[in-house]
């Protein structure tokens, strides 16, 4: 699944659009390295969210079929 799709469907971000804002920017690392939009993610991965001024460190433990609630 895509960054952007991915950070949109476990409610990171209000809408895919502002995620992929987002990964433009570079507030978006996984392993270390800032993403582009289209990058994959896989589970084990570690991702580097930067929102708000506040830096939030995840572990993507599984990928969701769809948006969860």
């Amino acid at each position: 699944m895509r960054i952007d799709k991915y950070l949109w469907s476990i409610r990171y971000f209000k809408t895919r659009s502002i995620a992929t804002e987002a990964c433009k920017k570079g507030h978006i690392k996984i392993n270390g390295q800032a993403v582009k939009p289209s990058r994959e993610v896989y589970p084990a991965d570690k991702l580097v969210v930067r929102k708000d001024q506040i830096n939030y460190e995840l572990t993507v433990l599984d990928v969701p079929e769809s948006r969860v609630g």
